[in-house]
């Protein structure tokens, strides 16, 4: 491995961090890495009355050695901008594709990269973020909707009394930047 390679590693390493924390709501347990909780067959929620299932509260079962162009479509992305909280944070691009390789369900696959000022060259860090399962009529995007809901919800701390509109600036668009089937959804949650 080149030098440069090894520098764009550990670069994926705080991609990863970043992504896992503040992206998909995973804690960080010394010794066993990120970890959700699973709550069995109870999906994360239910959106256009399909299930979604999300990696914070559902155990993702499924064999998934790397990440395969050929059987993923993007679906959007989204400029982060506290992607990595600190002093100060640092933003970072968020991409999300719906994988279509499993006969039964749709993945929505998600990559993040810090900006290169704030972690320095870095290969970006992917991870599974929610599912669903493929039913009559859907189609890659329809999937892909309703699966970025959901993450989009959880990642925005939609849970309970902890939320509200009024988190989110006036001009979060312009900050956030998203792509057009983003910015539909990221509407219809952030009002």
């Amino acid at each position: 491995m080149s030098n440069k390679d090894e520098q764009r590693f550990r670069g994926m390493q705080m991609n990863s961090l970043a992504l896992n924390q503040n992206v998909l709501g995973l804690a960080m347990r010394i010794g066993h890495g990120f970890e959700g909780w699973d709550q069995g067959e109870l999906p994360y929620r239910v959106i256009d009355n399909v299930p979604v299932f999300h990696i914070r509260c559902n155990a993702f079962d499924r064999e998934m050695e790397s990440v395969d162009r050929n059987t993923m479509q993007k679906f959007g992305e989204f400029e982060h901008p506290y992607l990595m909280i600190g002093m100060p944070d640092s933003p970072g691009v968020i991409k999300l594709y719906v994988d279509f390789r499993f006969d039964d369900i749709y993945i929505l696959l998600v990559s993040a990269q810090l900006d290169e000022w704030s972690n320095g060259p870095s290969f970006p860090a992917w991870s599974v973020a929610t599912w669903t399962p493929k039913v009559k009529g859907d189609s890659k995007m329809k999937a892909g909707a309703r699966m970025f809901h959901a993450m989009l919800l959880s990642m925005d701390g939609a849970e309970a009394d902890q939320w509200t509109t009024e988190d989110f600036e006036a001009t979060w668009e312009s900050e956030w930047s998203p792509s057009e089937r983003c910015l539909e959804i990221m509407r219809k949650v952030r009002g």
